[in-house]
């Protein structure tokens, strides 16, 4: 039988800790996305408020999955964070959306135009990927999504507010660290039009009994993949027609 408790009281003293897990306890891994979200709720009761959603998606006919990020590791644009805040650092350039009001459970799913005038700015986000596991190349996907899809925290810069018309499939972004460019990529997104992740969001979050509420961000997956930047450094994603936004690490 699975024990959700055990896995979250897992994942919770390690983040105390900061002791890297090499698994969950028998018993305790998820087998199911289902038990996997039961292990996100619990931590996140533990944890604090939610500020932001990290969604993704392999392709635009995959099924996406979501994970929290509290509202303390929401970061704002330009922050400077100790190194030593995460266990490991990864760069992901994305497109986040912030919402303008409350989208709560109102009997039948959201068309899309409601849940798009919903949206009151995109920006421009930079994800730490992080983990509370020693080693995610050999990572179940349940556990690793029960751990929040490995978020560590999310950088947003500044709000657009008139992006509604742009092809949000053929992004280029650019990564530099301490000034050196370390990636550029155009349409990276596997997921293609991120928009429809934001869209997804909305009514699976109601499902789930944590609706969106307005100040919230959507963060939509990465155009560069997955960048290693295990010593930090002044990092700056700058992501074309959206804008750019930084943090330093370190």
């Amino acid at each position: 039988m699975f024990r959700p408790d055990a896995a979250v009281a897992a994942l919770l003293e390690a983040r105390r800790s900061r002791t890297r897990l090499a698994a969950l306890p028998e018993g305790a891994k998820p087998g199911s996305v289902a038990e996997a979200y039961a292990v996100q709720d619990g931590v996140t009761q533990a944890l604090g408020p939610v500020g932001a959603w990290k969604i993704g998606a392999k392709s635009p006919s995959d099924s996406p999955l979501a994970a929290p990020v509290q509202q303390s590791d929401v970061l704002a644009d330009g922050t400077r964070v100790p190194r030593d805040r995460f266990n490991i650092v990864i760069i992901e350039a994305e497109v986040a959306f912030r919402f303008g009001r409350d989208l709560p459970a109102a009997g039948s799913p959201y068309d899309d135009a409601t849940i798009l005038s919903a949206i009151e700015s995109a920006h421009p986000a930079i994800e730490i990927v992080d983990s509370r596991f020693a080693d995610i190349e050999k990572l179940d996907p349940f556990s690793k999504l029960a751990d929040f899809q490995l978020n560590g925290a999310l950088v947003v810069g500044p709000a657009l507010r008139d992006w509604q018309g742009m092809d949000l499939k053929a992004i280029t972004a650019n990564v530099t660290i301490d000034g050196k460019t370390m990636i550029e990529k155009t349409g990276g997104n596997p997921a293609g039009d991120p928009r429809w992740l934001a869209l997804w969001a909305a009514n699976n979050l109601i499902a789930r009994g944590q609706p969106i509420r307005a100040g919230q961000v959507v963060t939509t997956g990465s155009y560069i993949g997955m960048l290693p930047a295990p010593q930090g450094g002044e990092i700056v994603a700058t992501l074309s027609g959206v804008g750019s936004v930084s943090v330093r690490i370190g």
